[in-house]
């Protein structure tokens, strides 16, 4: 939608309609229309501002477009259980199941006046941060996984199930269970759902709030403490999940959005320089290096499961160009266990 002028036009109409609604303010309007921003490489974000302004609604907000409708009562129940334990989130002023016309849910929210870990995900601006990344993320990173681990989890998921978040989305092992629904038929993928299923952990001591993207333009740190945005894979699950999935992202860097060489070598050398980082500051924390690897291999299979369900739907895949990238790291840390027919 970020590209079509016409969708983002239907979209501010449809919102501002059911914020009238919702609100009671039939004179409700626009100060500052939707604009797409541009932190986000696989969600759809947009910035907007009211007059006047709402009791209660103060200062920018940011509307999430959401799909399916289950995956907004799942956001919308860890936003209140991370909230409820203290933690950081901007604070939830509406959602929606369905918009009107647009077969899409929506998360509005704050729009928090800090920046991001890092200025951007553009080549340009991420390679400004790379020497922060080197030095400070994995250090930073352990702080965030402890925040997530003193949540108590038990109070997590009744938070959920009272929201109508579905239990199979609540429950533990939810990743597992969509990419064996949407790889049931894929027969050159079919060894990565064996492998997963046989070398699943044994669960781990004590669950935990997980937020399954941890990657530094999601975290916001400041006076307020750390701040997480885009639960969009988070849940109730084993915190190596977090660990596991952060390394993937870090290791096959620049995929999925490969900048040119050299920048193209230099990202992929950060990369992996601060995935292995990640490994010695955390891996022991949750379990060890097996136990990480197993998430590693998830990570990619969920990567690829998105590629075939986007696909099947005349979606462009945002993982697209990164298949060859997510096939390599799977057989290189399953020590070849998964072959592709």
């Amino acid at each position: 939608m970020h590209s079509d002028k016409g969708a983002v036009e239907r979209l501010a109409t449809v919102l501002l309609d059911r914020l009238r609604s919702e609100l009671g303010v039939p004179e409700l309007a626009y100060r500052r229309h939707p604009s797409a921003l541009s932190g986000g490489m696989f969600s759809s974000l947009y910035a907007f501002e009211l007059r006047p302004a709402p009791d209660g609604w103060t200062g920018s907000f940011v509307v999430r477009l959401v799909k399916p409708s289950e995956q907004v009562r799942l956001e919308v129940g860890l936003h209140e259980a991370a909230s409820a334990a203290g933690f950081g989130t901007p604070r939830l002023l509406f959602w929606e199941t369905d918009l009107a016309d647009l077969g899409l849910g929506c998360l509005v929210m704050e729009r928090l006046p800090s920046r991001t870990y890092v200025r951007g995900v553009e080549p340009w601006r991420f390679a400004l941060d790379v020497p922060k990344l080197l030095g400070a993320w994995p250090r930073r990173f352990s702080h965030v996984l402890d925040a997530l681990a003193r949540v108590d989890a038990d109070e997590a998921m009744e938070t959920l199930l009272r929201d109508g978040v579905p239990h199979d989305l609540a429950r533990p092992g939810r990743h597992l269970r969509a990419v064996s629904a949407t790889l049931a038929e894929e027969t050159s993928l079919a060894g990565v759902i064996d492998w997963l299923h046989d070398n699943r952990p044994a669960p781990p001591e004590r669950l935990c709030l997980v937020h399954g993207d941890l990657w530094p333009g999601n975290v916001f740190m400041g006076n307020g403490g750390v701040r997480l945005i885009d639960w969009t894979r988070g849940g109730i699950d084993d915190p190596a999940l977090d660990v596991g999935f952060a390394k993937v992202g870090f290791a096959l860097m620049p995929e999925p959005f490969p900048p040119p060489p050299p920048i193209r070598q230099l990202a992929a050398l950060a990369g992996r320089s601060i995935a292995a980082r990640i490994s010695s500051h955390c891996d022991q924390l949750v379990g060890g290096a097996d136990r990480v690897r197993y998430y590693e291999a998830l990570r990619c299979a969920v990567e690829l499961a998105d590629v075939v369900a986007e696909r099947a739907s005349g979606a462009r895949p945002g993982w697209e160009h990164g298949v060859p990238a997510l096939v390599r790291h799977l057989e290189i840390i399953t020590n070849g266990s998964i072959t592709f027919t």
